[in-house]
């Protein structure tokens, strides 16, 4: 993938070519085919991943052994960012590739690193994750509203009704 091909991505609108390539310099591409796992259920989330091509999707496993899908993400979108600002945790989900799929993964060590090396892109590339996560929290909010006016609708249509007061027979 040529830089580009990646200025595409809001994320890196604010990056000069200079500073693209010291962000390559500390990320790796990674090729998945459609229906491998990427990361497993219990592996440690250390990095972030930057979907350029393809989709992805969580997946969780029910005490049955059943796959039960969860987000779907696609082109443009990243992922386990939080583990950049030293929450790493083990991973609650198993993520797949819906499709044939490539990242860009910059892991919490190499994000270390180019912190050191450059505050200025850092700082612009910080600003970008901060906004898109941002965007992500007003959408995945609104979903939440409307989701949970949904049940609340479904809770009074379930609710006993009162019976209408009868007149006593004269």
């Amino acid at each position: 993938m040529l830089l580009d091909d990646l200025k595409q991505y809001e994320i890196f609108t604010d990056l000069d070519d200079l500073e693209m390539k010291k962000l390559f310099q500390f990320s790796r591409f990674k090729y998945f085919d459609s229906g491998e796992v990427v990361f497993t259920a219990g592996d440690p989330g250390a990095g972030f991943l930057l979907i350029l091509q393809g989709e992805l999707d969580y997946y969780t496993v029910d005490a049955n052994g059943n796959e039960l899908k969860g987000e779907h993400f696609n082109a443009g979108e990243f992922i386990e960012v939080m583990s950049l600002f030293g929450d790493v945790q083990n991973r609650p989900y198993t993520a797949k590739a819906a499709s044939d799929l490539s990242l860009l993964w910059v892991n919490t060590l190499e994000y270390r690193r180019l912190q050191n090396s450059g505050p200025d892109t850092l700082t612009k590339l910080l600003l970008r994750l901060i906004i898109q996560t941002a965007n992500t929290f007003r959408a995945k909010n609104g979903e939440f509203a409307a989701t949970k006016k949904e049940l609340e609708e479904l809770e009074k249509s379930l609710a006993p009704q009162e019976a209408a007061p009868t007149e006593p027979a004269s």
